[in-house]
């Protein structure tokens, strides 16, 4: 009976020593594995400006867009300003070929507009050709500065203030998450010739979510004190073929 007992004793010895053997690699794979769940924690989401900033350099990088622009909420009693505006424009150099309604002297017209070299190319009402005109004569911005890159429209997304994530809506086959902020007066003014430097005008844009090209730009403010106005800038064929020259 006793040696029985002892060749028990031995046995279950043996299998607590065999079942620590196990244990303890296992205990270290655990060790191992909390280390890794530590040192691999994954970086923060995009936020909005990291958006705003990836969409500057990708239209940057388009080189030429074409652009649509309209204006809601104008006033009747301002002589001169653009209503709406279609055409294309390259970055290097700056420059635009399209169309551009405006009030001129409180008539509304479509010129036909050509903006190369720091000149302006205009085709008037009953006028046959292009005449060369400055932008300040007729009261309107120099439509080449809108495709400027450092301080055409493109410059407006890095002056942004407080950028925030708005909705995610469709348009078509595209997905457009809105990013809302605000622009100093200043900015405003200098690139479309219209509204009060010293008022903040809100701006909301809709990014394609895809490859994050700016698609849409809504600037809201003073363009013509007292009233609030709106231009609406459309953006697409990034990258397309244009060639602007002088008439």
């Amino acid at each position: 009976m006793t040696r029985l007992k002892s060749r028990h004793t031995r046995h279950f010895a043996v299998l607590g020593v065999g079942l620590a053997l196990v244990t303890l690699p296992l205990a270290a794979c655990s060790d191992d594995a909390e280390d890794d769940v530590v040192t691999t924690s994954q970086p923060p989401p995009p936020t909005a400006a990291d958006r705003l900033e990836q969409a500057h350099d990708v239209l940057v990088d388009a080189g030429s867009v074409h652009l649509q622009m309209t204006g809601t909420d104008l006033p009747e009693d301002v002589n001169s300003y653009i209503i709406s505006a279609t055409g294309a424009g390259t970055m290097d150099p700056p420059a635009f070929d399209g169309t551009i309604t405006a009030r001129l002297a409180g008539v509304q017209a479509d010129v036909p507009t050509i903006a190369v070299d720091g000149n302006l190319y205009v085709k008037l009402p009953y006028v046959p050709r292009h005449v060369r005109t400055a932008p300040s004569d007729l009261g309107v911005p120099d439509p080449a500065t809108l495709f400027d890159p450092e301080v055409g429209l493109v410059g407006l997304l890095p002056q942004t203030v407080d950028p925030e994530f708005g909705d995610r809506s469709r348009a078509g086959a595209e997905v457009l998450q809105e990013i809302t902020g605000t622009l100093p007066g200043e900015a405003v003014v200098d690139l479309l010739y219209a509204g009060d430097r010293s008022s903040e005008f809100d701006v909301v844009y809709g990014l394609v979510e895809d490859d994050w090209e700016v698609r849409t730009v809504t600037i809201t403010g003073p363009f013509y004190p007292p009233a609030e106005s709106t231009y609406t800038l459309t953006l697409d064929q990034y990258g397309a073929p244009v060639t602007v020259t002088a008439p």
